[in-house]
This record gives structure tokens, C-alpha cells and sequence, in this order.
């Protein structure tokens, strides 16, 4: 019985010691073995939404999703994005309802697809970012954000550039009745009263070969009866015009033919659109500038080698990047949106920078830009304000050379017949070939 009872205690002890030299544990016997460490669980990828017109804008949709795709590509392993396009036709809206918690809604929308959304709850539920110069009073950051140059932008960089770089004192503005340029000379208006300079508006109405004419009494300009030469007499040093890049011939043909070839001349990002592939008469433009949110020599070799290098898709792959550093869960409170937006904004920006206030309202510091043989460029004040100052000398010159013709009798000096000087002044003239207005190519801009 006892060496039964020994035989069965040896067999226990020499299974356990098997089992422990295998790495195993008997249940109920043994503590179990360490566990396999656990792998790291992947990062959950952002979604970002892009919201797009359903065949409208095709090259404007191709450029927005094209550099978002390219910036999903390049984000790395530890913060990865998914960008989903959704069109505006169908049930898009419940498709924006089903998206993940961690979704950034972007996009050019609509005003009224914007209204729609709202109506529909998305504000609410989902973090969105629209593509539009402005968006309903009292719902930027609180129901949505801004992710888009406004107006308050554009004119901010003009009246730096004009005012506390060029040292503008006087100016006038040249433009149609319409609400956009109503709305932009108001603004203007405003924001020059605060510094003190006046703003002369004129009117562009009637035809453009009527609008020698309908400067003429602001140049005042005099003939000299010795040359023909016209000596302009305007009271101010620069004029804004907003409109489309297409008139800026007709404009500036106006002042020419009046003698007045001394102005600089300020447009609207409406004037971006032609220069995208660059001009070859960019030295003509040498008193012309304009605000923008993208220049090209900014952007990353992979977008600038890229059929998206425009500001389209500089502003899709900005985005993109955006939103991945946000970090969204969920719908936040609004307040801890636009703090994570004002966060997420401390990033390098291939467009012009945009920020946040505590109020998450945006602001894009805009680049002041002139035509260039490879696009435009960023203003050299200097060079600008030396520019000028060459017209001007011009003019004082023609002047001179007047006032020396009529104190010369006549007769005196090598008996040579002195020959008119040209009745238009030499300087910059604008050719330019006409262009779809870059308005229609902007949302919520006429």
C-alpha cells in the first residue's frame, strides 16, 4: 500500500516537472506562464470629408481632393488619415451623419448647402470647417469654422502693404455698382478711415472705351501748349480696383490716356486666377499687386511636381494636415474646438498662414503678390516703392521739360524744330488677353 502511494506521488511530481520545464502550468496546480506581450493596437485613422458640388467645378474638385490625397500619403504611420469625398446629390447628408466620430468635415460649400447642414443637425453632431470667405453671423466657432481667406483678409494685406509699407496717404478705388464691389470699397473704406487716409470712390459705369472720359476730371489733367504733353494733376497715389483680372487693361488704359501713369494699382484675389501658370510680360506689372492665399514657389516638391499645385490643391493638402493634428473624438463643446484649432494651426502652412482667436474666428494672414513669368510672386515693397518713384520722376521730367519749352523763345537755342512729345505717357501698358472672371471659380463670391 505504501509503495503503491510513493509510486503515484513520483508520476505527480515528474508531470509537474515536465510541464514547468515546458513552460506550461497545470490548472489548479501552478500559476499560469507569462503572457505573449500585446501588440500595439493601430492608430484609428481620421477621416477627413471633403463636401464638393456634384458636377460643378470639376477642375477646382480634381485640384481639392487630388492635394488632400497627396497629404493623406505623406502622413505618417502614428496619426493616419482616410479622405472621403461626398458629393452634394443623394442622401449626402445622411452619408455626413453616419460618419466616424473622429471625422473633420470640410469643403467649398454652398451657402445653401451650408444652411442645409445645419438644418439637418451636422453642425451639431460633426466638426465642420467651411470653405467660405464667410459664413452665417454668430455661427463662426460656435456651430462651424472657417478654413478660407475672407474679405476682412484681402483688405487687411492691402492696407498694410498701402499704408504702413508703402506710406500711402491718399486713395480712390475704380470699380463697378455691384454688391462685391460695393462691399470690398466699403470695407476698404473703413479700415483706411482708422489710419487717417481718405478713400476717393469712383464709379466704373458705361462701356471701358468710355472710361478715359470718366476719369478725366479726377486726373485733371493740362495740356502743354509747346509738346502736347499732359500733365496730370491726381490727388491720390493709388487706386483699388475690385474687379476681374480682365478689366485691368481697360483701367489702367483710362488713367494712361490722361497722362497719369504714376498709380499703384491694387486688386483682389479675384486676380489670382489667371496667373497660375505665370506671365511673360511680368515686367509690366510693375505697380500692380494683389492679395493671395497661395504662391507657388511655397509649395512641397510633391505637390509642386504634381498637376495640383494650385491653390485649390494647396488648399486640400493643407487641410488634410489640419484636421489630422486636431485629433478629433467626438463633437466637442465649440469652445474646445477652436482651442484645438488654434492648436492644430501651429503648423507650416503651404498656403498663407491661418490662425484662430479665442472666439474661433479665422484669420489668413494673406501674401500681396504681382504677376510673374512663373506665377505670381510676393511683393518686394522696396522694389515696388522704387517703381513708383521711377513713374513719378517720369512725370516730373515731362513736366519739366514743358515748363523749360515754354520759357525757350522761339527761335533760340540750334534752330532745331523741337517735335511734340507723346500725348501718352511712357510707363508700363497692359496687355492683357480677356479671362472668365476668376469670381466664378470662388465660393460664395459673385
Amino acid at each position: 500500500m505504501a509503495r503503491t502511494f510513493f509510486r503515484s506521488v513520483l508520476a505527480l511530481v515528474l508531470v509537474c516537472s515536465v510541464a514547468f520545464l515546458a513552460g506550461c502550468a497545470l490548472p489548479g496546480f501552478l500559476q499560469q506562464g507569462k503572457k505573449e506581450p500585446s501588440r500595439p493596437k493601430a492608430p484609428v485613422a481620421t477621416t477627413v470629408a471633403l463636401v464638393v458640388p456634384a458636377g460643378q467645378m470639376a477642375s477646382v474638385v480634381n485640384s481639392l481632393t487630388g492635394g488632400a490625397r497627396l497629404a493623406a500619403q505623406e502622413q505618417p504611420a502614428s496619426s493616419p488619415v482616410k479622405v472621403q469625398v461626398v458629393r452634394m446629390e443623394g442622401n449626402w447628408l445622411k452619408t455626413l451623419a453616419a460618419l466616424p466620430d473622429n471625422a473633420v468635415i470640410g469643403g467649398p460649400l454652398t451657402e445653401t448647402a451650408y444652411r442645409q447642414m445645419k438644418q439637418a443637425g451636422i453642425l451639431d453632431k460633426k466638426v465642420v470647417f467651411a470653405f467660405l470667405a464667410q459664413i452665417d453671423a454668430g455661427d463662426e466657432g460656435t456651430r462651424a469654422w472657417r478654413f478660407f481667406p475672407s474679405m476682412d483678409d484681402q483688405i487687411d494685406a492691402i492696407v498694410e502693404l498701402a499704408v504702413d509699407r508703402l506710406d500711402i496717404h491718399t486713395m480712390a478705388s475704380f470699380g463697378p455698382s455691384d454688391n462685391y464691389a460695393n462691399a470690398a470699397t466699403s470695407l476698404l473704406e473703413q479700415k483706411l478711415a482708422t489710419r487717417n487716409v481718405i478713400l476717393q470712390r469712383i464709379q466704373a459705369t458705361g462701356s471701358p472705351d468710355t472710361w478715359g472720359a470718366l476719369v478725366k476730371p479726377y486726373v485733371n489733367p493740362t495740356t502743354d501748349e509747346a509738346t502736347g504733353a499732359l500733365i496730370p494733376a491726381t490727388p491720390f497715389e493709388a487706386v483699388f480696383l475690385p474687379d476681374s483680372w480682365r478689366r485691368l487693361s481697360s483701367v489702367h488704359t483710362a488713367f494712361a490716356s490722361n497722362g497719369e501713369d504714376r498709380l499703384i494699382m491694387f486688386g483682389t484675389m479675384l486676380w489670382g486666377g489667371y496667373n497660375n501658370r505665370g506671365t511673360q510680360n511680368a515686367s509690366q506689372y510693375a505697380l500692380v499687386t494683389y492679395p493671395s492665399a497661395y504662391v507657388s514657389s511655397r509649395a512641397p516638391a510633391s505637390l509642386a511636381k504634381s498637376s495640383y499645385a494650385t491653390f485649390w490643391g494647396a488648399l486640400g493638402y493643407d487641410f488634410v494636415r489640419f484636421a489630422s493634428r486636431m485629433n478629433i473624438k467626438g463633437r466637442p463643446a465649440s469652445d474646445q474646438v477652436s482651442a484645438m484649432a488654434r492648436q492644430a494651426a501651429l503648423m507650416n502652412f503651404v498656403l498663407a498662414p491661418i490662425s484662430y482667436d479665442a472666439r474661433g474666428r479665422a484669420k489668413q494672414n494673406l501674401f500681396m503678390v504681382q504677376p510673374g513669368v512663373a506665377g505670381s510672386t510676393i511683393v518686394d515693397a522696396t522694389a515696388l516703392r522704387n517703381a513708383r518713384q521711377e513713374a513719378v520722376l517720369r512725370a516730373e521730367e515731362r513736366r519739366a521739360h514743358a515748363a523749360e519749352l515754354e520759357t525757350t523763345p522761339l527761335g533760340s537755342g540750334a534752330g532745331t524744330l523741337q517735335q511734340p512729345a507723346q500725348t501718352r505717357p511712357a510707363g508700363p501698358i497692359m496687355r492683357t488677353t480677356p479671362h472668365s472672371s476668376h469670381k466664378l471659380s470662388l465660393p460664395g463670391a459673385r
